[in-house]
């Protein structure tokens, strides 16, 4: 292990824990990487970096820009850091994306970034129009979710022509596309951006970073931030880090938090295509957030076919000493059913404990909670802040990414609605059951003492159901 200075017990009131200190005081004249599964304490290790290097004391100390993917963890993140160090600003990465482009002029006041109603329909404009010069074929029938992915995916991996997208490895994508699919994708693309230009729209959410990195070559002033750290990193594209990278000053650096278990958007994307500088990979399995009971179930998830056990990305959980009791798995005669059983227990938790209702959608939690009192949302927007007290939140596993419950209530847990039919149409079943497994997956690893999983009729095949894991109930 290489520091730059000579390591400390802790800052502030948070004191790391285990090798945690490895990632925090790694050189502060270097990239680093540091991979963990849930519970291994990698935002609190983030956070603490990120004061690190903005410490007077450090050898390299500079301005700090912390950046996450969603506004739900900004927010988490901002609550974390207030009053540690004026220098460190936290920020989505939409929102410094936006933020810069506009410092160059390049972000128009509206209508600068298709939103994704529309996307969708220009996409599906697009697949109509170039579904004309071809044979019939089920290609374009289709799910359009599944053009926006690939176009995105296109963006996210920073291809720009189409040799490179015929000649590059679709690494994580497990639905194959022939050469002759790739050049009807990339006819696609193109129409679709010719669209987007026609209706006075530079951006969506995905190209946006290739403007902000090509922006930044030719940007001759002086760089606001000498590192940048970089928390739930397997969610942000690999040129969203290269743009990251080019905005730190000369001699800064970027330090790269992530579980690839987690990846719950860009599927496939990894740190290695980034163009960071790493010399060593630090890899973390201790958790301290579950219990044995609860990390059982992640653990035995983390091993099923669908989570791409061989990736070499992912690190491998490892059951913590914390004991508790099993997580309830409830089998119930109806939605409705399941809906009153998870009330029933937030009502009865929610007094003394932080308690967390999620499920895939935000029209399914609003379901959970229909016609219950003093409940809150997560939020949804980088504008609401969130200071975890004693109470009922909800909202979407999306949502819930890098947050942390004392009590997690899912319900409708079914086969009908996991992995979802939308999903399921666009990227076909073994590459949906990937996806819908990682969100599973993050979904459970937010419990930190109870976990209560609700289902009627059949239960979801993307969980475990293996002997002893849970304690099974039966409500019929």
């Amino acid at each position: 292990m290489v520091y730059a200075d000579s390591p400390r017990p802790g800052l502030g009131t948070i004191v790391p824990k285990g090798r945690q200190s490895d990632a925090i005081y790694f050189a502060s004249d270097s990239d680093m990487v540091a991979l963990g599964s849930a519970g291994t304490g990698k935002s609190t290790m983030a956070v603490l970096r990120a004061r690190y290097l903005a410490d007077p004391d450090c050898s390299n100390f500079g301005p700090v820009l912390f950046v996450t993917y969603n506004n739900t963890l900004a927010q988490y993140l901002r609550h974390l850091v207030p009053g540690a160090n004026e220098s460190i600003h936290v920020e989505t990465y939409s929102k410094f994306a936006r933020g810069y482009l506009a410092s160059i002029g390049k972000m128009p006041t509206r209508n600068g970034i298709l939103q994704n109603g529309h996307l969708r329909s220009m996409v599906a404009g697009a697949v109509r129009e170039i579904r004309k010069a071809y044979k019939p074929s089920p290609f374009f029938d289709l799910d359009t979710t599944f053009f926006e992915d690939e176009i995105a995916w296109i963006a996210d991996m920073g291809i720009v022509d189409l040799q490179h997208y015929l000649d590059i490895e679709r690494i994580g994508r497990r639905r194959g596309l022939s050469e002759s699919r790739r050049k009807a994708v990339w006819e696609v693309r193109t129409a679709y951006l010719k669209a987007r230009a026609a209706a006075g729209i530079p951006y969506d959410w995905n190209d946006i970073a290739t403007a902000v990195l090509n922006g930044l070559k030719s940007d001759a002033r002086p760089r606001n931030y000498r590192h940048v750290i970089i928390d739930e990193g397997q969610d942000l594209s690999p040129e969203a880090v290269r743009s990251l990278k080019a905005a730190v000053q000369p001699g800064g650096t970027v330090s790269f938090f992530g579980d690839y278990h987690q990846q719950i958007y860009g599927q496939g994307l990894s740190f290695r295509s980034c163009g960071l500088e790493i010399t060593a990979v630090e890899r973390f399995q201790d958790n301290y957030r579950n219990t044995a009971q609860i990390a059982r179930v992640a653990i035995a998830m983390s091993g099923m076919p669908h989570m791409d056990a061989d990736s070499q990305d992912l690190v491998e959980p490892k059951e913590p000493s914390a004991g508790g009791t099993r997580p309830a798995l409830v089998e119930c005669k109806s939605y409705s059913a399941e809906i009153a059983e998870i009330q029933r227990i937030a009502v009865d938790q929610g007094d003394a404990s932080v308690v967390g209702i999620l499920t895939r959608t935000w029209s399914d939690a609003a379901k959970a909670v229909h016609g219950m009192e003093k409940v809150h949302v997560l939020p949804k927007n980088g504008n609401t802040p969130w200071d975890p007290t004693p109470g009922i939140y909800y909202g979407t596993y999306h949502s819930a990414k890098g947050l942390e419950f004392d009590v997690v209530l899912m319900p409708f847990c079914t086969d009908v609605d996991m992995p979802n039919k939308q999903v399921v149409d666009a990227y076909g079943n073994a590459d949906a059951a990937a996806r819908e497994g990682k969100l599973l997956y993050v979904a459970v690893t937010r419990a930190k003492a109870e976990l209560t999983v609700t289902y009627s009729g059949a239960i979801t095949p993307l969980l475990p159901v293996d002997e002893g894991l849970w304690q099974h109930e039966e409500l019929l």
